[in-house]
């Protein structure tokens, strides 16, 4: 059987007045792991629409004649260009598929609306396509799959051994077709680099508001072994060149042994290590610490989400003690890591007074940079269907989403509250960095060398930028 998977467009360029998103063109990680997981039992071809043109999938459609066209919807964003491209595969002759995390959500609506539509599969998608390919089940027979002749609440059905799936076939790609982008650090390679990432765990065990992880993911945690993981990345230093490497877990730490002996071996790689969905302080030690900066991790992204205890506990539901955060950033400070803390702000339910807890909690701990993130309901979430109830947020088709933050009125005046918060972050990154404090101006210089490559023209980063360099020259 031959099958063709489809990265939809997703990559957005933001403007003055439209999308906050801001994207880049990276792997289609997904697809590739499917793709991987299924190649002894099907000719499987990956086509990422990011950086290919409706014609060569017209082409490709001619050339290639697979039975089955394979969509992956990770954003909403992508919904508007699906149509079209249903059409002209089901044209073909061919079953037309869709997964992602965004159609996970919107199922039913999707389906209604798009009648060259054969089947949605429901969470991970390895094992259900597995399924299909070796003609185990139907689409109908699938408990993992929906179409519109079958009732009743998916299930999901998940990789338990991730061993299974870590060892990612690159050969589905053009390898030299991708541009990554490393995270907020002023440690940062804004020159060429070879950048890869890899996911090593599934799965949550909480239950934040504002995160749908856990739906798409389930709460029990699932790992590839810590060898498996470094002969992937052998592979690809070797086969690559890669030089940095962004591990995408949101649990990386949970199981703190594990996490160790991961650490321990990709230090024989010499990369530049970032984990971006941040890490939990409730599980960083001495060792743990000393272990990831000889790994290569020069930045620490720690979700903290909030400075206030009732907003923690109460409104985004994170089971963490905040009097285990400073502990936790003191031993980090003793390995001179840069430490980025995330925080939700605008949760409904959230007061000004507990803003300024989080403001106060924030300087407290003397962090080197805090994420000041507005609340976001994403479809799939408690908060998203709370909003929903409560009328905080208008109800949009997937159609008309274009991005998505949208703004929380359940506190008062939201542009208020957007903009305090656009305040705060000016004090407590600027006019208040701590790295300007302790006098290290190169790093310093480096954040917001940073910020002005992310938001082109920010006058707070030019102004602190020669302010840096007027310091370094008048020691």
């Amino acid at each position: 059987m031959k099958v063709l998977l489809v990265d939809l467009p997703y990559v957005v360029k933001p403007t003055a007045d439209g999308p906050k998103i801001r994207s880049f063109h990276a792997f289609p990680y997904g697809l590739l792991s499917i793709a991987t997981y299924n190649k002894d039992c099907a000719d499987i071809r990956i086509f990422d629409m990011n950086r290919q043109s409706e014609h060569d999938f017209l082409h490709t459609l001619r050339e290639f004649r697979p039975d089955i066209v394979g969509f992956s919807m990770m954003f909403d964003n992508s919904y508007k260009y699906l149509k079209d491209l249903l059409y002209v595969s089901h044209c073909h002759g061919a079953t037309t598929i869709l997964g992602g995390a965004a159609a996970c959500y919107s199922y039913s609506e999707i389906l209604m609306e798009q009648p060259y539509l054969d089947a949605i599969c429901f969470a991970e998608g390895e094992i259900p396509l597995r399924r299909i390919l070796t003609q185990e089940t139907t689409f109908i027979t699938d408990p993992s799959w929906i179409t519109r002749n079958k009732s009743g609440i998916p299930v999901s059905s998940f990789v338990q051994n991730l061993d299974d799936v870590i060892n990612i076939d690159y050969n589905f790609v053009n390898v030299n077709a991708y541009d990554m982008k490393e995270a907020f650090s002023p440690f940062g390679t804004p020159t060429k680099h070879k950048q890869f990432f890899v996911s090593t765990g599934r799965g949550c065990p909480f239950k934040c508001t504002f995160c749908s992880n856990s739906k798409i993911h389930g709460q029990k945690m699932r790992f590839a072994s810590v060898n498996s993981i470094i002969n992937h990345i052998g592979h690809l230093v070797e086969k690559y060149g890669m030089d940095v490497l962004t591990i995408y877990d949101d649990q990386l730490l949970i199981n703190r042994g594990r996490a160790k002996s991961l650490f321990k071996e990709l230090a024989q790689f010499n990369l530049r290590i970032e984990c971006p969905n941040g890490l939990s302080v409730a599980f960083i030690d001495d060792e743990l610490a000393c272990l990831m900066k000889r790994a290569g991790l020069d930045t620490t992204y720690l979700a903290i989400e909030s400075g206030s205890e009732y907003v923690l506990n109460k409104l985004i539901q994170k089971p963490l003690k905040l009097e285990m955060v400073k502990p936790a950033i003191e031993i980090l400070r003793n390995y001179d890591f840069f430490i980025h803390g995330f925080f939700v702000m605008g949760m409904p339910g959230e007061t000004s007074e507990h803003r300024q807890e989080t403001y106060k909690f924030i300087k407290d701990i003397d962090l080197d940079w805090a994420g000041l993130n507005m609340a976001t309901p994403v479809r799939g979430s408690k908060l998203y269907d709370d909003c929903l109830y409560n009328g905080w947020i208008k109800k949009q088709e997937i159609s008309d989403i274009v991005d998505k933050a949208y703004i929380i009125t359940a506190n008062g005046d939201p542009k208020k509250i957007e903009e305090e918060v656009y305040l705060e972050n000016i004090e407590i990154n600027f006019h208040h960095n701590r790295r300007m404090r302790i006098g290290d101006y190169k790093v310093a210089q480096k954040c917001f060398e940073e910020v002005l490559r992310r938001y082109h023209g920010h006058v707070w980063a030019k102004h602190y930028i020669q302010e840096c360099k007027k310091r370094l020259s008048n020691p």
